[in-house]
């Protein structure tokens, strides 16, 4: 039995890492059409682009070798890194403070038990060190609460903080002909978290955040990321089990997932994503895969407030998600 089980979740993981390449693919896909209407403006720019001199634009904040124009962050729409899973490509600007926060409610109906979640106020702060480089500074709190279909088992409620989590966010590239606007995310945990949620250590990740303006103001972006032990995300401690003494499993999460963005209006924005997670590492893998959709309201240029419902796609998944959340801009 144990056998059977584990072979059915290495076939998950290999359908789920198909979905990611096929979902990196559907990236290029689109992005080669996008721009094969411009080919000529195109053609130019890359030509211009092989001629100057090219480096990563953190790399100009910290030591000046390719100045770069300085833009105004607030002529700009706030764009904040929740509430999908792919993170904004872009960093909030020199000197700007940014606090994102929501709640998220999840359900998962399983073979014994059934499990609805609750997290929040899912905090972020961000502030702009330099135009290209961003600290960022997340907490939040997150209850299980369980009732198992057989009334003669016991379970039990789990509740507490996560992991403090805190790290930079560098720009990479702006946007040019068929290279992406990106950014490169670093992240590290400390064990402050409660008892049920706390990895009991240090904890690093990072993933990169790719994004190409397409026509009509539609967006076409992607994240590719590895996380040791989760970066102590509660959903992911969970599934990967804790002992008595609390957790002790050493395990890679790789995560892949693709957005488009479609405005509806001047104040409204949809957006569509696929995000799946696996990891390496634990006695019993998990392969998680979501479909989502949220839209975001424009209060102000720096207020923004959004709503988003998600589904799971695998057994280990929750069958679905939905949350509210926002951003202001100082």
């Amino acid at each position: 039995m144990q056998g059977s089980l584990n072979l059915r979740r290495k076939a998950g993981s290999t359908r789920l890492a198909s979905s990611a390449w096929l979902a990196g693919c559907l990236i290029l896909f689109a992005t080669s059409h996008s721009v094969s209407a411009q080919d000529d403006c195109c053609q130019d720019c890359c030509c211009q682009s092989e001629s100057s001199e090219s480096c990563l634009l953190f790399w100009d904040d910290l030591f000046g070798e390719c100045p770069s124009p300085a833009r105004d962050p607030y002529e700009e729409p706030i764009e904040t890194d929740r509430h999908d899973f792919t993170q904004s490509a872009r960093t909030v600007g020199r000197g700007v403070a940014q606090i994102e926060a929501g709640y998220t409610y999840y359900y998962k109906d399983g073979t014994e038990e059934i499990e609805g979640s609750h997290t929040g106020p899912e905090m972020l702060l961000r502030y702009g060190l330099s135009e290209d480089i961003e600290l960022r500074l997340r907490w939040t709190y997150a209850w299980i609460f369980k009732t198992a279909k057989d009334e003669h088992e016991e379970v039990n409620d789990l509740d507490g903080a996560q992991d403090l989590n805190f790290g930079f966010k560098l720009q990479l590239t702006e946007q040019e002909c068929c290279r992406p606007e990106s950014a490169l995310r670093l992240i590290c945990t400390v064990p402050t978290g409660g008892s049920d949620f706390t990895t009991n250590g240090v904890e690093i990740g990072a993933d990169v955040v790719y994004a190409w303006e397409l026509a009509n103001g539609w967006e076409l972006a992607g994240s590719s990321g590895a996380f040791r032990n989760g970066a102590g995300e509660f959903s992911l401690i969970a599934l990967s089990g804790m002992g008595e003494s609390g957790f002790t499993s050493d395990f890679v999460a790789w995560a892949q997932s693709v957005a488009l963005g479609i405005p509806l209006s001047e104040q409204m924005e949809l957006y569509l994503e696929y995000f799946g997670i696996v990891s390496d590492g634990l006695p019993q893998e998990f392969t998680l895969g979501f479909v989502n959709a949220g839209v975001d309201f424009l209060i102000t240029n720096d207020l923004v407030f959004d709503v988003r419902l998600g589904r799971g796609l695998t057994t280990d998944s929750d069958d679905f998600f939905v949350g509210t959340g926002g951003g202001i801009r100082f």
